[in-house]
C-alpha cells in the first residue's frame, strides 16, 4: 500500500522539481512585481549623442542721464562679464542697436562709445535689433554653444537590474567617448553650423609642401649624383 502511494506520488514530485529548475533558469519579468529593468537594445546603444545648446547671455549697460560716455563702474561691469563668459580675442559680441532719431544723437554716440570699448580690446562687434532697449541703457550680446552628452550618461555606470541573460553591451557604453569628444572641443559650434574653411589656410599650407618638396628634391638630387659618381 505504501509502494502504490509512492508510485504515485512521484510524478507530482517529478513535476514540482522540473518547475523550480526552470524558475531558477528564466529571467524574472514578471508585469506585477519582481524585477522588470534588463539590458534591451534600445537601452545598451554604443552610440550616445553630444547635444548642442544655444544660449545668448546679456549684460545691461547703463548711461548717465543725456550722458554718452561709459562709467568707470560700467566698465568694469563689461570687463566682468567678458571674463565670467570667457570670450575670446577676435570673438564675436552683439552690441543693441539703438534707434538713431531724436535725442539729437545722444543714442549713436553711446552705441559708438560701447562698440568702440569692446573694439578697442579686440572683440568683432555687431549691431543687433531688439524690442528690449531701455531708456538710458545698451546691452551686450554674447552666442555661445554648449554641449552636453546623452542625458543617460548621467545617471553613472550601472547594471541594470535581472538576470542578463542577453548578453548585451551595457547602457552606459560609449557614455565615456562622447563625453571625451564633447570637452575636446573649442567651439561647440562647429557640430550644428561647421565654420567655412579660410581660402588662405589652404594656401599656406600648399606653400610650405612645395617649398619642402623642392628642398627635398634639390637634396636627393645631389646625394644621387654623389652615389653614381
Amino acid at each position: 500500500m505504501q509502494k502504490q502511494i509512492f508510485m504515485k506520488s512521484a510524478p507530482v514530485a517529478s513535476l514540482t522539481a522540473m518547475l523550480f529548475a526552470l524558475a531558477a533558469c528564466a529571467p524574472f519579468s514578471f508585469e506585477e512585481g519582481g524585477f522588470t529593468e534588463t539590458a534591451t537594445p534600445q537601452s545598451a546603444s554604443l552610440n550616445k549623442q553630444i547635444n548642442v545648446e544655444k544660449v545668448s547671455p546679456t549684460v545691461i549697460v547703463e548711461f548717465g542721464q543725456g550722458r554718452a560716455g561709459l562709467s568707470d563702474l560700467e566698465k568694469g561691469k563689461i570687463l566682468g562679464f567678458i571674463q565670467a563668459q570667457q570670450i575670446g580675442f577676435g570673438q564675436e559680441v552683439e552690441v543693441e542697436l539703438p534707434s538713431f532719431s531724436g535725442n539729437g544723437g545722444l543714442n549713436e554716440r553711446r552705441y559708438g562709445e560701447l562698440a568702440g570699448f569692446l573694439q578697442d580690446r579686440g572683440f568683432e562687434v555687431t549691431p543687433k535689433t531688439t524690442q528690449e532697449s531701455g531708456q538710458n541703457s545698451l546691452r551686450v550680446y554674447f552666442v555661445k554653444y554648449i554641449a552636453t552628452i546623452d542625458p543617460d550618461c548621467e545617471n553613472g555606470w550601472y547594471r541594470p537590474r535581472g538576470l542578463g541573460y542577453e548578453n548585451l553591451p551595457l547602457p552606459n557604453m560609449g557614455c565615456s567617448t562622447a563625453s571625451a569628444l564633447a570637452g575636446m572641443l573649442a567651439n561647440p559650434k562647429d557640430l550644428v553650423d561647421p565654420a567655412s574653411a579660410d581660402a588662405a589656410i589652404g594656401e599656406r599650407a600648399a606653400k610650405s609642401v612645395e617649398t619642402y618638396r623642392k628642398g627635398s628634391t634639390s637634396s636627393g638630387s645631389g646625394t644621387s649624383g654623389g652615389g653614381n659618381q
